[in-house]
């Protein structure tokens, strides 16, 4: 993908990497079961959810995103990404057939610029017929719908606040000066968020590994 590299950042991540035990990654949280009834509420009908018992798995969701199911794939991210609790943060009063369009026409620029900048803008802005989403949310969907597209070396990866911004990023700072020490991953600009790829990257790099690699073992362990 086309990444803007945040170079204070990329030279701290490059001098400081991230403690992390083993060299081989851990796995991708595999999900959890899936009541597909439980979210007929947010999806168009008829549901065509697909048949028997499902998992909300990285590889259901990219299937139902690379089926065209966009609003089938962003509930089982809602359910991976344990977002359930909180629906007026994801859906809100919006009309699905709204949700639906903007997640296409994320599909569609992710795919013609091979950057994540223009669909980050419809998720996270707050004008007409932007999501609004924080950076949670948007960072999870854009993982998958980027995997769903063929990105699989160094797709957008999640960010969260438990563990990545209150945990990871005061253990990243630790060893740096304070004089030297990059601007933070808070808030829900697009900045902001490279700044929290570019460390991603650099790591991952360091350890020919995916980006969905790196992010999967840091949350693994943090």
């Amino acid at each position: 993908m086309n990444w803007q590299i945040e170079q204070g950042t990329a030279q701290a991540a490059a001098a400081n990497p991230i403690p992390i035990q083993g060299t081989v990654p851990a796995a991708q949280f595999a999900g959890r079961n899936f009541n597909p009834y439980n979210w007929n509420s947010r999806v168009i009908q008829p549901d065509n959810w697909p048949p028997g018992p499902l998992i909300s798995s990285p590889a259901a969701i990219i299937q139902q995103f690379q089926n065209g199911q966009y609003l089938h794939g962003l509930a089982l991210v809602a359910s991976w990404g344990t977002m359930w609790r909180r629906p007026a943060t994801i859906w809100g009063n919006r009309p699905l057939a709204t949700i639906y369009g903007v997640l296409q026409n994320c599909a569609a620029n992710i795919q013609n610029t091979q950057s994540i900048n223009g669909a980050w803008a419809m998720l996270t802005g707050n004008q007409n017929g932007q999501m609004g989403w924080s950076a949670v949310i948007s960072s999870k969907t854009l993982h998958f719908l980027c995997r769903s597209l063929g990105f699989q070396q160094d797709p957008p990866v999640a960010i969260d606040n438990v563990v990545i911004r209150n945990h990871v990023w005061p253990v990243f700072l630790q060893a740096i000066p304070p004089a030297q020490r990059p601007m933070n991953w808070q808030g829900n600009t697009l900045n902001a968020y490279l700044r929290y790829m570019t460390a991603i990257l650099t790591w991952a790099r360091q350890r020919n590994w995916t980006t969905t690699d790196m992010e999967a073992t840091i949350f693994d362990q943090y």
